[in-house]
This record gives structure tokens, C-alpha cells and sequence, in this order.
């Protein structure tokens, strides 16, 4: 008892372990029939007077199979082969979402326990447990605690009309394309090819009256042909636009990198084995580039800001913009989007459930069609930022980027108005809304008292991660730097083109920058009260636009084609992955929760690991990007060209079509 004890008090495991056993052999009284815990309870004393008695294979199967410590699944496999068994998943969490309790262990049973069995031992015990872990999270917990158990075997996905219809999409989209293929063996070539590029040439509009209905029919099924498409990727057959701004592909790769990075890590550790090292790895020095994963999606709305400013100055230069192009570009904007993001999350939802099975992956899905089936079509609406209070009861939680960047982009518009009109008041209004969000976000981090490293506070998702309001300023900045580019583009060459003394500076001055935002948190990660609350809210506030700044120095001998890094960020490579980059960020947390939560072996957090790991998701993010790029994404803007060719103008400003969509992918 001693030693059981002492195990108790280093691990939370042998608590919930300790719990389940004692209750199970002790005489529990409860209101459930006789047929419920008094059967388990036989069951398991039988097994245990069996070892007794010198058969010791029946308990020391069970106990093999089941989990061992906290956040171990066991044998899942084995044990429901065994006929003599039910695999049970016993889990206790917290029923306020913001305390991040989530423990589970895996117990390989009599086949006469139900989770209903397990479910009564834990309330009976229920002030133990509560006692427990509030001395280990320094709160109190009373009534708080959440227990929980299920069968995973009986969480079998149903084939509701939903599910039919989404497999009805995939096939038509998967036959589009090979009757696009057919189409391009039956017909000649050439004329494929015309009908297919004649909206890119810009020649549609003159020739479409004379056209015979078939050369338009022939334009939306060679929209589907994977082959065209695919060459789409190569920069020579879809144009590379103006190639100083080729560069920031490599930018795309490697935030996107860090995100799947941060989603890997924060993945795991609900999950890991591992548990109980859980504060050690968030204690350490190195922890600064996982919280510091946000800044990526910073970058990402700066590029978003850059490119909108460019692609709308040089195409509305010499011509008015006016009501009906503003519901142009949004058109433009969500047939560039909707029809990737409606795939992927129906697919998410309502086919990935057949794919596997498991201990997580049946209760997740479970939770999934909960999720869901409540904010499925507000995630298409683009409000789940503002409508969804919490991540984690979202359908697909990171799609909230989506609807922040939509958000900002139809306010951006009009501003973009102004800046085309009047320039110097345009620019000063950019200005007046940088300065404007920051003060905003400053007041709005010090009034609820929010770390520089996040806040379990309820008000901390809602109304600053995932607010458009807090999440403006690298835009903001990246139209400045837009503008500044188009303007000034002429004077960085000749500024940059003779001194490789002045690009190093640049460069290095930028990278120390960038470095010096993500690892002055570091005394924070070690003492929680390092920083004041002044500290906290100033970091919130501009530690975003700093980091985007840094980037912009780092780049800026790259934009006017005078880097020290140009052979390696004009690569073929980043040219291909920054096209991929919109459909890859819409897969990687599906892949991150289909490596995690599909396995059937406990899982084990380490730095090491999450980086081997990220590299896997990436890698298959892309490929999946790709598919995705190929059957879904390239076609509809495809589809927009030929539909609407008599409506649009080719952009005047060497921009090519590849390049357009940049500004929105992220």
C-alpha cells in the first residue's frame, strides 16, 4: 500500500488506474440493475481468484492490454479480438473548456463491463479525484471534473444523406476529370488547348460572338483536365508575373512549416504518455519558437496585405472602380476559396470517419458530427471568428483564418478605393488604422490581464486570437510595404544594386529582428510573472507588425532582385509549393489528427520528434495539396475564367494569373 502509494503521488495514472481497480473488486452499492457493476464486479474477482488459484492468464492479459499510465490506449487490437473482453476507454476531463485537463487510459475488461461500470466507479470516488488535481493544477476543481467513458467498437460512423452527398461531390469530380482525359484523347490537342486558355489569352471577348456552343462546352471540360492543371504549376505555362516577387514563395513554405509545427506539438500533448512532462517541455528555453508559431500566421495576413494592395493599384490605375467590381472581387475571391474549403470539410467530416478506427479516432468522430453539425455551414459563412466562442467546439477550427483575412479583405477594398483616388489620404488612413488596432489591442490586452504567451481566459480566444480587429496590423503594414514597392521599387535596386554591404545589413538586421520578437519571452516561459502587465499588452499589441518588419528588411534585397539568397527563394521548388500552400494549410490539421488520433499505440511528446513528425505532415500536406489543386482548386478558376471571359479584363500589370490568387490563399 505504501509503495502503491508513492507511485500514486509521482503519477496521475496510477490515480485513475488505483480508482478503477479499487472500486471495481471493493462491494460498491449503487441504483444501477444487478446486471451492471455487481456483474463486472464478479467478472473481475472471478479473474482475480483465477491468478490465485495459479491460471494466471486471464488478469494478466487484461492487464497487458490495458494502458499503464496516463494517456496510454494499450492493445487495442488484441484486446477486442479476445471475445472474453470489451476494450473500454475511461476518460476524465474538465467541463470548463479553458482548463486544459484531458486524461484518458485504456482498460481492457471483462466482456460483462460496460463504460457505464467505469463511469460509477469514478463519481464514487469523485472527491478523491477532485482533491487530486486541484493540488496538481493549483486550482480548485471542485465539481469541475468531468468523467467519461466509452466503447469504442459501438461509435460506428452512420451513412446519412449527407454522406451520400459528399461522396457524390468526390465521384464528380474524380469523373470531371477522367472525362477530361478522355476528352483530350478523342479531340485534338490544339483545340483543347484554345479552348481551355482563350479567357487566360484575353482574346474571348472578340472571338466568343463568332464561336460555334461547342468551343464553350469544350473550355468547361478542359477545366477539369488534371493534366493541364498540373502543368499549371510550372512558373514557363502559367506565367511568373514580375519574379522579384517570386521570393516570397520560399516565405509561404517555411511559415507554413511553423504552423504545422505548432499544430504537431499542441496536437500531441492532450495525448502524450508522457503527461506528466508535459510543464518540463513548456518550461524550456526552446518553447519560445512554438509560442512563437502565431507569428507565422502573421506573416501570412501581411502577405495577404501586400498583395491585395499590388494586384488592386496596378489593375485599377488607369480605371474606375466601382460598385459592381466590388462584388467582382468578392465573387472572384469566393469561387477562389468556397469550393476547396466546402471539399475539404465535407470530406473531414463525413468520409474520413470510414477511413480507420481506434480507441481516439471513434470518439472523435463522435464529437466531430456534434461539432459539425452545429457550425459547419457558419465556418462557410466565414463567421465562426465571431461566432464561435472556443476552438476546440468548432468544425474546422482553423478555418477561422479564413474568415478573418474574408473579413478584412471586404473592408480593405474600400480603403484601397481611397488610396487609388487620393494617395496621400489613402496611405494616412492605413496609418490612422495601424496605429487605431494597436492602441485597440493594447487596451484590449491589459484590461483582461492576457499574457504574452496566451490566456486561458473564456475572453482571450474570442476577442483576440481570432479577432479581425486584433489581427489587422501586419495587413495594414503589408499594404504600406505594397504601396512603398509599386512606388519605390526603382530606387531599391539602384540603392541595394552596388553594395553587398547594405543587403547584408538589411538582411541580418531583419533576421536579428524577427529572432529578437520570437525569444524575448523567454524569462516569461521561466517564471509566469517575469513579464508586467505594461510588458504583456505591449508585446500583444506590436510584437505582430515588429515581427512583419523584420521580414519586410529581410526581404528587401529580394524584392528588388539584389539578394544574397535569390538563387535559392527563386527555386523551382518554392514556386510549386507556394501554389500548394492554400490547399496544404486547409489538409495539415487533418493529417495531424489522422496520424494522432487514428493511431492505436500511445503517443509520446519530444521536441525531436514533433520536428521528424512535422516534416511527415508536411510532406503529406503537400501531396494532398496537391490532389486537392489538381480536382478541386484549379478547375473552378478555371471555370471563372471561361464563364466569366466577357466580363473580365486581363491585368495590365504583368501580374499572371498564377500569381493573382496569392493574395488570398492565406
Amino acid at each position: 500500500a505504501e509503495y502503491m502509494g508513492n507511485l500514486m503521488r509521482k503519477n496521475i495514472s496510477w490515480v485513475i488506474v488505483a480508482v478503477i481497480i479499487a472500486g471495481v473488486v471493493a462491494e460498491i452499492t449503487t441504483d444501477e440493475p444487478p446486471t451492471s457493476p455487481e456483474v463486472c464486479m464478479a467478472a473481475v474477482q472471478e479473474t482475480v481468484s483465477k491468478f490465485q488459484d495459479g491460471q494466471p492468464e486471464d488478469l494478466l492479459r487484461l492487464v497487458q492490454n490495458s494502458g499503464r499510465f496516463i494517456n496510454e490506449v494499450g492493445h487495442y487490437d488484441s484486446c477486442i479480438r479476445n471475445p472474453l473482453n470489451k476494450y473500454v476507454m475511461v476518460s476524465i476531463t474538465s467541463s470548463n473548456p479553458y482548463i486544459p485537463i484531458s486524461n484518458f487510459v485504456g482498460v481492457c475488461g471483462p466482456s460483462v463491463c460496460n463504460s457505464k461500470d467505469y463511469t460509477a466507479i469514478l463519481e464514487k470516488n469523485r472527491d478523491q479525484l477532485e482533491k487530486f488535481y486541484s493540488s496538481i493544477m493549483h486550482m480548485n476543481l471542485t465539481n469541475l471534473l468531468a468523467f467519461d467513458a466509452y466503447v469504442p467498437t459501438e461509435l460506428s460512423p452512420s451513412f446519412d444523406t449527407l454522406t451520400w452527398i459528399t461522396l457524390y461531390i468526390v465521384l464528380l469530380l474524380i469523373g470531371a476529370a477522367a472525362g477530361a482525359l478522355l476528352f483530350r484523347i478523342l479531340r485534338p490537342s490544339k483545340t483543347l488547348k484554345s479552348a481551355a486558355d482563350s479567357s487566360k489569352n484575353g482574346n474571348s471577348e472578340s472571338d466568343s460572338s463568332a464561336e460555334p456552343r461547342g468551343s464553350l462546352l469544350q473550355a468547361i471540360v478542359a477545366c477539369f483536365d488534371p493534366i493541364r492543371n498540373l502543368k499549371k504549376l510550372n512558373p514557363e505555362e502559367s506565367g511568373r508575373g514580375d519574379p522579384n516577387l517570386s521570393p516570397f514563395n520560399a516565405v509561404r513554405f517555411f511559415m507554413i512549416f511553423w504552423v504545422i509545427l505548432g499544430h504537431e506539438v499542441m496536437g500531441v500533448i492532450g495525448l502524450a504518455s508522457n503527461a506528466h512532462e508535459i510543464p518540463y517541455y513548456l518550461s524550456i528555453p526552446q518553447t519560445a519558437w512554438l509560442y512563437g508559431g502565431e507569428f507565422a500566421v502573421d506573416v501570412f495576413f501581411y502577405l495577404s496585405g501586400f498583395f491585395f494592395i499590388y494586384i488592386f493599384f496596378k489593375k485599377f490605375k488607369n480605371k474606375s472602380f466601382g460598385v459592381k467590381d466590388y462584388f467582382l472581387s468578392l465573387i472572384h475571391r469566393l469561387i477562389r476559396i468556397l469550393p476547396t474549403y466546402i471539399v475539404v470539410l465535407l470530406v473531414y467530416w463525413k468520409l474520413l470517419s470510414f477511413i480507420r478506427d481506434g480507441p481516439l479516432w471513434n470518439k472523435l468522430e463522435t464529437m466531430k458530427n456534434t461539432n459539425c453539425g452545429y457550425f459547419a455551414v457558419v465556418d462557410l459563412l466565414f463567421l465562426n471568428n465571431l461566432l464561435v466562442p472556443f476552438a476546440m467546439i468548432d468544425c474546422i477550427s482553423w478555418g477561422w483564418y479564413l474568415a478573418c483575412d474574408m473579413q478584412i479583405f471586404l473592408v480593405m477594398i474600400l480603403v484601397s478605393v481611397v488610396v487609388l483616388k487620393k494617395k496621400l489620404l489613402g496611405k494616412s488612413l492605413i496609418w490612422i488604422l495601424l496605429i487605431v488596432s494597436i492602441v485597440y489591442t493594447y487596451n484590449l490586452a491589459y484590461s483582461f490581464g492576457f499574457s504574452a504567451l496566451g490566456s486561458m481566459a473564456p475572453e482571450y480566444y474570442p476577442k483576440y486570437y481570432v479577432s479581425p480587429l486584433t489581427r489587422v496590423p501586419p495587413y495594414l503594414f503589408g499594404m504600406l510595404v505594397g504601396l512603398w514597392y509599386i512606388e519605390e521599387k526603382g530606387k531599391l535596386t539602384k540603392f541595394f544594386a552596388n553594395s553587398r554591404l547594405l543587403k547584408a545589413l538589411a538582411s541580418l538586421f531583419g533576421l536579428f529582428t524577427m529572432y529578437s520578437i520570437v525569444v524575448v519571452v523567454k524569462p516569461l516561459i521561466q517564471d509566469g510573472k517575469a513579464f508586467t502587465q505594461v510588458q504583456n499588452a505591449l508585446y500583444l499589441s506590436v510584437g505582430k507588425t515588429l515581427f512583419v518588419a523584420g521580414l519586410t528588411l529581410f526581404m528587401m534585397p529580394s524584392l528588388v532582385g539584389c539578394s544574397i539568397f535569390r538563387s535559392l527563394f527563386r527555386s523551382r521548388f518554392f514556386e510549386v509549393t507556394g501554389k500548394l500552400s492554400f490547399t496544404a494549410y486547409m489538409v495539415h490539421i487533418i493529417v495531424i489528427v489522422f496520424k494522432s488520433y487514428g493511431t492505436k499505440h500511445s503517443l509520446f511528446l519530444s521536441y525531436e520528434g514533433a520536428i521528424h513528425e512535422s516534416i511527415s505532415t508536411t510532406v503529406i500536406s503537400f501531396f494532398v495539396g496537391l490532389l486537392l489543386y489538381v480536382f478541386v482548386e484549379q478547375p473552378f478558376v478555371n471555370l471563372e475564367q471561361v464563364l466569366f471571359q466577357t466580363r473580365r479584363r486581363p491585368l495590365k500589370s504583368g501580374v499572371s494569373q498564377s500569381e493573382a490568387p496569392k493574395e488570398k490563399e492565406h
